[in-house]
């Protein structure tokens, strides 16, 4: 029903007991809350990104890439987030026995693309210096790695 996370949720739900105060019976508690959500996802207009689908807010990927060190890997695949206007969350970055490894994880509700194009602008990067990128929504990333 709704893409509103849970605290989200819980939060309107709070709000709704302390308005109804007396009358805040489950059935009422639902009936607002499930307006108020209405309302919230309607009034919502996620930006557009070129032939892709809009960004949410909050909206996260996660960027893995891995092979051997070279000059300027770095500052490539960084380059490519600024020019794509992601945001840089955290990173962990290692560099062992000649082997680079990074994970990076980005905020892309401000992306000027959309996500199938920023992960082929850093596959096509990471490929100039002879990396394997791996681009996941970062749900998806969570569920692989529940399992």
């Amino acid at each position: 029903m709704s893409a509103l996370s849970e605290r989200e949720i819980r939060a309107i739900t709070e709000q709704v007991v302390h308005h109804l105060g007396a009358q805040a019976s489950p059935a009422n508690i639902e009936k607002v809350v499930h307006s108020a959500i209405r309302k919230i996802e309607t009034d919502k207009t996620p930006r557009t990104t070129p032939g892709n689908v809009p960004h949410q807010a909050g909206e996260r990927v996660i960027v893995t890439a891995f092979g051997e060190n070279s000059i300027g890997i770095l500052a490539g695949l960084t380059a490519v987030l600024a020019e794509t206007g992601c945001d840089i969350v955290d990173l962990s970055q290692k560099i062992m026995g000649g082997f680079f490894t990074i994970m990076l994880l980005l905020d892309v509700s401000s992306a000027t693309v959309g996500y199938e194009t920023l992960k082929t602008e850093l596959t096509a990067t990471g490929e100039k210096f002879g990396l394997k990128v791996i681009v996941q929504h970062e749900q998806l990333f969570k569920t692989m790695h529940r399992i």
